[in-house]
């Protein structure tokens, strides 16, 4: 009865949210290349069409797995996440309802299976169901349940959580022979969890901590040997076909990325995981607050010598985490961006809070946890807002491209995809997205021209400095209104290439299509070809008020630059907000009106 009835809160708390990403979350950024991938290996499109030759050659080369150069950017080797996705998409498409189900059960399932382990080894079912259904509802989910390609964190983890209960099961087997069937079960399964994302090679840690717990320190050891001797070998298969033991030169775990500032940015994004922009203030500090207090009731129950074990488990789960998600991309505070890699340390988190909460009389404990519930799905549902306004942007982006080639049958150039807004991720990868929304437009679409984001700043400045000179652009261009995704005409700024010194001309400069939020900051791109550096900064002015962004150097080397003017956060969003480019040489400084903007309230 305690496992149907967590089973059941665990799903209801689950749907509140769920629901909202199964109908209101398209395919994202690397949704397309994981889709398209299994795709390629299937050889039929959506519709039932044989892959183009040449599009099929194009994704082949993207996805082959071969001995990378030691400076690879990134070398990754996740075959069961493939598998996954290739198992589903002829049954999916390319509709992201059913990606979004199948994460959700994964979710929902390593919630169970912690109400499983934790109730076994503690004895109390009220610890087992705290932990789940905190787990299952945490606010700072909102990046791994609305963004299918976040299921790295997600499947990982429900398949270490898969080895951990078969490892326990095996510990306290009757017989030999159930041990060692249930210990290769067990390794079996952690080497699916390394094999879908390498932190969960974390496994074994907490797997030992399970072994000392069963068996003391000295019959711990062969209990341990199947799982080390199946992980150290998948290790050494996937370093021998990556050609590198690493995960790359830029992605992956790396020591430099850890800081006072990042180890504090993570404290905080556990104790408190709100975004800054939707969620009040006071009620992100009265979750800080109530966390604070969860984890000072663990240690009063640590007296209990039940409670200890998995109170160990939660704490080395928290640890390793903790040290790992630092090491790894740069997490927002502000936007929550990449809180993805929170998901284990927060689950080490929610098995001490259940720890904590399973320690209070009984009727505080039901009123507690209904409190917490409560809160995180409100928090949670203000946190995903960013992710349900991307994806409405992109598919009404996606549609109207359709639609413009299907009705002029000519090429397009479209800027300013939604890329990183509010911390969601939209159009980031621009070849691979592209290639996918031709191979999936209905037949018969001449889709030619290309996308590109407002993450590829870079080298849409450059195209613009070059049609600049040209004094015209090569085919039919829009940007995309940062409001709703629908196509706006773009028309080249006739002021540029503008000379602002001998030696020193703008090739372009632009203010980015994405209005500033009050309290953000507004990017200014401009592209300088020059003899000798020159510092640039940008102005916004309302009215007699200005302010500035810093400094930045452009030079022979580095012609372009993007600048961030500060947004002050008493600026109404009605005002209009003038843009300036101001370039300085040798203490001379030349301006350049860029236009005008607004910001938003968020």
């Amino acid at each position: 009865m305690p496992l149907l009835v967590t089973v059941a809160l665990v799903v209801l708390v689950h749907l509140q949210t769920a629901i909202g990403a199964w109908f209101g979350v398209g395919l994202l950024a690397d949704d397309h290349q994981m889709v398209g991938s299994a795709i390629l290996r299937h050889g039929v499109l959506p519709d039932g069409r044989a892959l183009p030759a040449e599009i099929h050659r194009t994704f082949a080369s993207m996805f082959a797995v071969d001995p990378l150069p030691a400076d690879a950017p990134v070398a990754l080797y996740r075959p069961f996440l493939d598998l996954l996705f290739w198992l589903e998409q002829p049954f999916f498409g390319i509709d992201a309802t059913g990606y979004h189900i199948a994460n959700s059960l994964m979710h929902c399932l390593t919630a169970v299976l912690w109400f499983v382990l934790v109730r076994r080894l503690s004895g109390s079912a009220w610890a087992g169901l705290a932990t789940a259904v905190l787990f299952a509802g945490w606010p700072g989910h909102s990046e791994v349940t609305h963004w299918i390609a976040a299921r790295t964190n997600v499947m990982s983890v429900c398949w270490l959580s898969l080895a951990l209960v078969a490892h326990d099961n095996a510990l306290i087997a009757a017989t030999k022979r159930g041990r060692w069937w249930g210990l290769a079960l067990s390794a079996l399964a952690a080497v699916v969890a390394v094999g879908t994302k390498e932190s969960a090679i974390f496994v074994l840690p907490l797997a030992g901590v399970l072994a000392l717990a069963r068996l003391g320190p000295m019959r711990s050891f062969p209990a341990m040997l199947p799982m080390t001797a199946l992980l150290a070998a998948w290790l050494l298969w996937r370093a021998h076909l990556l050609g590198t033991w690493g995960s790359g030169t830029i992605y992956g775990w790396k020591a430099h990325r850890i800081g006072l500032a990042s180890c504090l940015d993570w404290l905080q994004v556990l104790l408190a995981p709100a975004h800054r922009a939707h969620v009040p203030r006071p009620l992100a500090w009265l979750l800080a607050a109530l966390h604070g207090g969860l984890l000072a009731l663990v240690f009063p129950a640590l007296r209990s010598k039940s409670l200890r074990t998995p109170a160990a488990l939660g704490f080395v789960l928290l640890a390793l985490g903790y040290v790992a998600g630092i090491g790894l991309e740069r997490l927002d505070l502000a936007t929550l961006e990449n809180v993805r890699y929170s998901y284990e340390p927060a689950l080490g988190l929610c098995v001490l809070f259940g720890i904590g909460l399973a320690a209070l009389p009984r009727r505080v404990y039901l009123l507690g946890l209904v409190a917490l519930a409560v809160v995180y799905n409100f928090v949670l549902d203000h946190n995903r807002r960013p992710w349900r306004r991307v994806s409405a942007n992109y598919e009404r982006m996606c549609a109207e491209v359709v639609e413009f080639a299907r009705t002029q049958r000519a090429p397009l150039r479209v800027l300013d995809a939604p890329g990183v807004h509010d911390g969601a991720f939209g159009w980031l990868n621009g070849v691979t997205e592209f290639l996918f929304l031709q191979l999936s437009a209905p037949a018969g679409t001449d889709l030619r021209g290309g996308i590109a984001s407002t993450v590829e700043w870079h080298g849409v400045i450059h195209e613009l400095a070059a049609a600049a000179v040209q004094k015209q652009l090569p085919m039919r261009t829009f940007t995309v209104h940062a409001g709703d995704g629908s196509l706006q005409p773009f028309t080249l700024d006739p002021q540029f290439p503008a000379q602002v010194f001998a030696g020193t001309t703008i090739a372009y400069g632009r203010l980015a299509s994405t209005p500033p939020a009050v309290g953000g900051t507004l990017p200014v791109q401009a592209l300088a070809t020059t003899d000798a550096p020159v510092r640039l900064r940008a102005e916004a002015a309302v009215g007699d008020r200005i302010v500035r962004s810093p400094i930045a150097e452009a030079t022979s080397t580095r012609p372009a630059v993007q600048l961030a003017v500060p947004i002050p956060v008493d600026w109404s969003s009605q005002q209009t907000i003038v843009v300036t480019l101001v370039v300085e040489r040798d203490g001379t400084e030349r301006r350049l009106p860029l236009g005008s903007t607004m910001a938003e309230l968020r």
